[in-house]
Order: structure tokens, then C-alpha cells, then sequence
């Protein structure tokens, strides 16, 4: 088919190839704008406890904005124009940060608002960009396509954190911080350009001002809906501090964070490959619940960073958040544009936006107040000094448990359990079926003539192994070329 839905299959490819280009130079700039940078950047202001909770939830706090998108391309009438205007919105201030701290101006009021700028308009950003990347990506490949972009990413952030890093431990104070935004400047005008070279398809609209009474019409979308609520108020309780945790208790510097970001940009990129081979194959949702498991034990295990701990479990935190994190991120996305397909995609991105606003405004509000209120505080049990901040930790992770038992309750298609997800995820890993022990039972008490039925897996294995083809819950993998499965993702 040399069209997809009835356009140019080149701009489809390139624009494509593009999105992962621009997606690289985006995070060389805005990583400063999170983590530890960012938390390092609001201290040289001399932000508070709350404002620090502020500033760590602006980007999803920013998702309230996306209800204006309809206004914006109404204004427009294009979503290309649409995402170049929120683009410069987004992005230029942030020239601003160096500006303010070589003419020593340290309001943090004057922080708040440029970082806002920033958050609010990648956020409308976003929004435009999901609405023409759905028309252009072959659903079929969806997983496998995000899982390649979101690997390059991590490379990026695995390539420009060290050197940002060894930048702000060599010049202390606010010059660390003015050469790095003003390298981060830079990266996000390249992104600029970048946007306006991706070509978007003339045939999507906004809904027509019934944008809520749509998408709360959707009884299986609303599900959805839940779980995102509850899932951002959890990681916003506790997602700011962190580095809070690390910077201020442990003193631990931006050298061995900047390691610590390596590892887990490592593990994220092995792992994108094999979430989205798999998640392709079994379902995002499963996937996404494990992802989501993963962080909760996270949350737990960080009530137990001490000093004295701290050596060993910040090694442990940055690989197992490598791998529950890309599940997240890969597949939380994939899992709700595979849910409104069909539908209009600006409206109901845009409510399930406001949506995660309000929960992630609420997650930092009680997250700012409670570290305000224990700031200082600590205890020494078994010679162990333990924080009071820490307790964010243990509130951050019930929440998230709760979050995922919503998650379970939603409905898409090739659902796995968390444990088909794991044994799946071995048998992709070793390059053969994975059986758990108390399935050999269930295959031996299969009839003959169904397995003699049952077409055979055709696999590269040994004849010694035994013929798991009538295995419940898993199923065989389609055998191609490469230059056949190319093909497909790009029709």
C-alpha cells in the first residue's frame, strides 16, 4: 500500500524520523527543568519546601492548560500553526533563567513564572503533537514505534546529564546553572525548527464545546479516567523529593547523581526495546500494571535510604527504575491512545489532561504541606538516621498501590496478569517460552487430539524442549524478515 489512509507515505515515514530527532534535543533542554537540575536550580533561589512541591508537579499541574487547545486551533484552524505557536510559548522563556541569574536576580516568584511559561506551553504542545503522531503511526506498531523513539531519548538523557553534572559541581553557585540553561536555550530553539518540519495530516478536529459530556459518556474510558487521577496525585505526594531527599539529607553530589541517571537511562534503553516487542503482543495494560507494581515497592524502599543505606540502595533504585518506569511510560501512553481511537483524540486528551492537573495539584499540595511541616525533623533508630521527609515516601506509595488496584479495574484488549507479564517478559529475554511450574500438570492433562489439532510453533529452539504450543496465555509469535516487519510499521 504506498498510502496510509489515503496520504503521502514519505511525509508519513519522515515525519516519523523526525519526532524522535526533535524528541532528543527536547530532552537536552528541558532535563534542566526537572530531577535534581531543577531542584538544585530552585535552591540557588532559595525556594521553600512548597514552592519546591510547586515546581516539581508544573509539568503535569501544565495538563490543565491542554482544555484550552480547542480555543487555540479554533484560533489557528490548523494543528500544525497550533503546535508551532505553543511551541514558542513553551520554550523561548526559558532563555530567561540565565538572563535572571547573571543579573542576579533571585525572585522566586520570577522562577515560578518562567518555569510555568514552560510547562504550560510544552503541554499544549503535546497535545497537538499526540493528535498528528496518532494519524501518522501504523497502529499496528504503536508499541514498537514508542518503544525505538523513547530508547533514542534515553540515550540523549544518558549523553547530556554527566555533562551537565560536571558542570554545576565545577562552577559552584549560579554560574553552573548559567552556562547549563544557556546550553539548554540552544537545544530547545533546535526543537523549534524541528516542529515546523513535521508534516500533519488535514483531516482531524476538535470536538464541538461538549467536550466532558463526550468523554464521560465513554463508561470504559472513564475507568480509565480514575486510575489516572489517583496515579498522578500518588507520584506527585512524593515525586519531588527525591532529589529534595538526596541534595539536602543524604549530600550526595551532581556528579553520582548524574551516575545514578546514567544506569537508569541505560536500563530504560534495553528495556524500551522489550516493552514494546511485548506489550505489542500481550497487551499495554499489562505492562503498565507491573510498571506500576514496580514503583510502588520504589516508593516503599525509599523510607529505607538512609546515610547508612543510601550506598547500595541508590544503586538498586536507579536500575529497577530503569525498567518499571519505561513499562510506565511506554505504555500508559500507548495503552489510552489505543482506548480513544476512533474518538476525537484533542478532547479526550484534553480532559483526561485537566484531569491529571487536579490530582497532581492536590499530590503537591499535601506532599509540600507535610514536608513543610516535618522539615528538620529525624530520628536515629539502630544508629539508622531516618528523615522526616521520608514519610512522604510511605504516604506517595499507598496511593499508588491504590492507583494500581484502579488500574486492574480497566478494560482493553489482551489483558495478561502482572505474573503472565513477568514470565512473558523472561521468555522474551531468553528467547524462549517461559513455563511456570504449575503448567506442566494443565499441559499433560490435555487431550491428545487437541494438541495434535493445535497448530505447531515454529521456533528456532531445540528438539529436546517440549511443545508448550497449548499453554494457557501464551501465544506464539508470527515469524518474519526484517525487511517484511520494516514494511508493515511504516504502511
Amino acid at each position: 500500500m504506498d498510502d496510509y489512509l489515503g496520504y503521502n507515505k514519505h511525509e508519513y515515514r519522515r515525519t516519523r524520523k523526525l519526532a524522535i530527532i526533535e524528541g532528543s534535543f527536547f530532552n537536552l533542554a528541558f532535563l534542566v527543568t526537572q530531577g535534581f537540575i531543577v531542584t538544585g536550580l530552585a535552591l540557588e533561589y532559595g525556594a521553600s519546601e512548597m514552592l519546591i512541591a510547586i515546581i516539581g508537579v508544573l509539568p503535569t499541574l501544565a495538563q490543565l492548560v491542554q482544555l484550552a487547545a480547542p480555543l487555540v486551533l479554533k484560533l489557528f484552524k490548523d494543528r500544525k500553526k497550533a503546535m508551532l505557536f505553543s511551541a514558542l510559548l513553551g520554550r523561548i522563556p526559558i532563555a530567561f533563567i540565565p538572563v535572571t541569574l547573571a543579573l542576579g536576580i533571585r525572585a522566586q516568584s520570577m522562577l515560578l513564572v518562567l518555569l510555568g511559561l514552560i510547562a504550560f506551553g510544552n503541554s499544549l504542545v503535546g497535545t497537538f503533537w499526540a493528535s498528528i503522531m496518532g494519524d501518522v503511526i501504523d497502529p499496528a506498531t504503536t508499541g514498537k514505534y514508542y518503544g525505538r523513539r523513547n530508547l533514542i531519548l534515553s540515550l540523549s538523557t544518558m549523553l547530556i546529564t554527566p555533562v551537565y553534572s560536571l558542570i554545576l559541581d565545577r562552577y559552584e553557585g549560579s554560574l553552573g546553572f548559567i552556562i547549563v540553561t544557556s546550553m539548554a536555550t540552544a537545544f530547545a530553539i533546535t526543537t523549534i525548527f524541528l516542529l515546523k518540519m513535521h508534516y500533519a495530516p488535514p483531516v482531524k478536529t476538535f470536538g464541538r464545546g461538549r467536550m466532558f459530556k463526550e468523554v464521560f459518556s465513554n463508561l470504559k474510558f472513564r475507568q480509565y479516567l480514575k486510575f489516572a487521577f489517583v496515579w498522578n496525585f500518588a507520584i506527585t505526594i512524593s515525586g519531588p523529593f527525591y532529589a529534595y531527599h538526596q541534595l539536602v539529607n543524604l549530600k550526595v553530589s551532581y556528579s553520582y547523581l548524574s551516575i545514578l541517571s546514567i544506569v537508569a537511562s541505560l536500563t530504560s534503553m534495553l528495556m524500551y526495546v522489550l516493552w514494546g516487542k511485548i506489550s505489542d503482543q500481550i497487551g499495554h495494560q499489562s505492562v503498565a500494571e507491573f510498571g506500576i507494581l514496580g514503583a510502588t515497592c520504589l516508593a516503599l524502599m525509599w523510607v529505607f535510604v538512609t546515610p547508612q543505606t543510601a550506598v547500595f540502595l541508590l544503586p538498586v533504585d536507579a536500575i529497577v527504575t530503569g525498567v518499571v518506569w519505561s513499562a510506565i511510560n511506554l505504555c500508559l501512553f500507548t495503552m489510552m491512545m489505543g482506548m480513544i481511537r476512533g474518538y476525537s483524540v484533542e478532547s479526550y486528551v484534553a480532559v483526561q489532561a485537566f484531569l491529571n492537573g487536579i490530582g497532581a495539584l492536590g499530590g503537591s499540595l499535601l506532599g509540600g504541606f507535610i514536608a513543610s511541616y516535618l522539615k528538620g525533623k529525624s530520628i536515629t533508630i539502630f544508629g539508622m538516621e531516618f528523615f522526616g521527609i521520608q514519610v512522604i515516601f510511605l504516604v506517595g506509595a499507598s496511593f499508588r498501590f491504590l492507583s494500581f488496584l484502579l488500574l486492574r479495574r480497566v478494560q482493553t484488549p489482551k489483558i495478561k496478569t502482572v505474573t503472565q507479564v513477568f514470565f512473558n517478559t523472561m521468555s522474551t529475554i531468553g528467547r524462549r517460552m517461559a513455563t511456570r511450574p504449575y503448567e506442566f500438570p494443565v499441559l499433560q492433562l490435555r487431550s491428545r487430539k487437541k494438541r495434535e489439532e493445535a497448530e505447531p510453533l515454529k521456533l528456532d529452539l531445540p528438539t529436546s524442549m517440549i511443545d508448550l504450543s497449548d499453554i494457557e496465555g501464551i501465544e506464539p509469535e508470527e515469524t518474519t524478515d526484517d525487511s517484511d516487519h520494516e514494511e508493515r510499521s511504516d504502511s
